[in-house]
């Protein structure tokens, strides 16, 4: 949904992309339906952009945009171990064929974690992102900047309250889907009885494989060179990532997976 004239009812990209944004609160508000008059029930609109926590202005966007409603908003942010998030970036890209049909894994990922590198030896304290830092530390980690999440979780946090947000584990979902449901529905602000009977309906419905949205499904495994390569780029920030997670006490989901390091393998 980058500047193509519409809007996606599911992802809708407004606060992050810029040519989203430039777009106005009327063209955003369009993807609504009215909310009932008679407040009888209990509305609750989702955008569901996976890639907000990448842009930087997104947080400053919603601030400018909800105002004094702000306090109001709830969000979710689903994370999975950024090895294996990387590896299935790089083939959702892939996916789309053209040029991408002749990139290889090597070729696509060596010149990103070089440069990456070159920033740290600059600066070891460096967030590599976002790729607006100043010269020399602009673009640091293209692409891999999708996994750096203790950065991106400060950002979120000079706008909005711990409590706004809930962390949820991507293997918690896989292996335990009704718990997150239900914790993403109480966090929205229903009730426990709706949350319950909502998270029984959700995991008795079976997902269309064409709808599963798996892009690195069938490619196998990163080769275990590169692996240890990125995961070696990761481990400094998920070590801070954990640690601001616990000192902030943001919410994790499943809640059984809170006060661990729910992102490693």
């Amino acid at each position: 949904t980058t500047d193509k004239g519409y809007i996606s009812k599911k992802e809708k990209d407004f606060f992050g992309d810029p040519a989203q944004w430039r777009r106005g609160r009327g063209w955003y508000e369009r993807a609504w339906p009215k909310c009932p008059v008679s407040g009888a029930r209990t509305v609750v609109g989702i955008d569901a952009t996976p890639a907000y926590h990448v842009w930087y202005d997104a947080p400053k966007n919603m601030a400018a945009f909800y105002g004094r409603a702000l306090g109001q908003l709830r969000l979710v942010w689903m994370l999975r171990d950024p090895v294996a998030k990387y590896w299935s970036y790089f083939w959702e890209l892939k996916s789309y064929g053209g040029d991408w049909d002749r990139v290889t894994f090597d070729a696509f990922t060596a010149p990103k974690l070089n440069r990456s590198r070159e920033c740290l030896r600059r600066d070891p304290t460096s967030p590599l992102w976002p790729p607006s830092l100043p010269p020399p530390f602009g673009s640091c980690a293209p692409h891999l900047d999708h996994g750096l999440y203790h950065p991106q979780l400060q950002r979120w946090l000079e706008y909005f309250q711990p409590a706004q947000l809930l962390l949820v584990s991507f293997a918690g979902m896989v292996q335990r889907p009704a718990a997150v449901v239900r914790d993403v529905v109480l966090h929205a602000g229903l009730r426990r009885a709706q949350a319950e009977r909502i998270a029984a309906s959700s995991v008795s419905r079976r997902v269309a494989k064409e709808k599963q949205n798996s892009k690195a499904s069938g490619h196998g495994r990163m080769p275990p060179s590169w692996r240890r390569e990125v995961a070696a780029l990761y481990a400094p920030f998920l070590d801070r990532f954990y640690s601001l997670v616990g000192e902030a006490g943001v919410p994790v989901s499943p809640c059984e997976e809170r006060g661990t390091r729910f992102l490693d393998p």
